[in-house]
């Protein structure tokens, strides 16, 4: 399942170093952080999806205190 999300990161290199923690969770199939259009995509399996969601926004989270995503 692949979901995306509006986010908040402050810079390019920030949304590269969330990316690249989001990619290590397990579960995660793909990740992408686009600091230009502040959207955050993720792929991970369907049936635990909202589980994996939660564990990539905890990463993300502790590469960049600042990153947030909103989940409606």
């Amino acid at each position: 399942m692949k979901k995306k999300y509006k986010c908040e990161i402050d810079c390019a290199a920030c949304a590269d170093k969330v990316e690249q923690a989001i990619k290590k969770v397990d579960g995660v199939e793909d990740a992408q952080v686009n600091f230009l259009m502040q959207k955050f995509t993720l792929t991970a399996d369907s049936e635990h999806f909202d589980e994996i969601l939660e564990k990539a926004i905890k990463a993300g989270k502790h590469a960049e205190a600042d990153f947030e995503v909103y989940v409606k």
